[in-house]
C-alpha cells in the first residue's frame, strides 16, 4: 500500500498541525487572539480619596446626598479628623451589579463604609452590622443608611464605635 492514496479529512489536520509546518508568517485566520476584555465603567465619586477610603450610598434620588446627609456625613468626618479630600464618596445607584473586587480595581481603597448597602449587592456574605470585615483585601464597616442614622442616636453612637475600629482613632 502506497502513502499516496491515504486521504486524511482537512478537519484533522488543522487539529494536528497547529503551528505552521513551514516557517515564515502565520496567516491571519490562525493568529491567535486574545480574550476580549471586560471594561470597567469610570467610577464617578465626590471627594479625592486621599487617604484610600470609600464611602459607599444607594441613592436613586440624588447624584450623591441631599445637604442634611451631606452635612451629618462631613460631621462624621470631622469627628474622625476626616475631610472630602480624603475620601470617595460613591453613589452605587448609578452602578447596579457591580461587584466589590471590580470597585476596588476602579477605585483604590483600603477601608470602605457601607451606608445602608446591602453586602449581597456587592457579591459579599457574612457581614455583620457595625463590625469590621475584611473583604477584598479591604476593611469594611457596614451600616445603616445614613436617613436611619440621622434620626437615632443609638445608631449613631453604634457606627462611632465601627468608625473607631475601622480608622484606629
Amino acid at each position: 500500500m502506497s502513502l499516496a492514496h491515504i486521504q486524511i479529512d482537512p478537519y484533522f489536520l488543522a487539529k494536528i498541525f497547529t503551528q505552521p509546518i513551514i516557517p515564515g508568517e502565520r496567516p491571519a485566520t490562525i493568529m491567535p487572539t486574545a480574550p476580549p476584555t471586560v471594561a470597567l465603567p469610570p467610577i464617578k465619586f465626590l471627594g479625592e480619596n486621599q487617604k484610600n477610603i470609600a464611602l459607599l450610598i444607594d441613592n436613586p434620588n440624588e447624584v450623591y446626598l441631599n445637604d442634611e446627609l451631606f452635612n451629618l456625613l462631613t460631621n462624621i468626618l470631622n469627628a474622625c479628623k476626616l475631610g472630602m479630600q480624603d475620601v470617595a464618596l460613591i453613589n452605587l445607584h448609578a452602578y447596579p451589579g457591580i461587584s466589590l473586587e471590580a470597585l476596588q480595581k476602579a477605585v483604590p481603597m483600603q477601608q470602605a463604609v457601607f451606608f445602608g448597602i446591602d453586602p449581597e449587592m456587592l457579591a459579599l456574605q457574612g457581614i455583620a452590622l457595625y463590625q469590621v470585615n475584611q473583604a477584598g483585601g479591604s476593611s469594611v464597616l457596614y451600616s445603616h443608611d445614613l436617613s436611619f442614622i440621622a434620626q437615632d442616636k443609638v445608631m449613631k453612637g453604634r457606627l462611632w464605635t465601627g468608625l473607631k475600629q475601622l480608622l484606629g482613632l
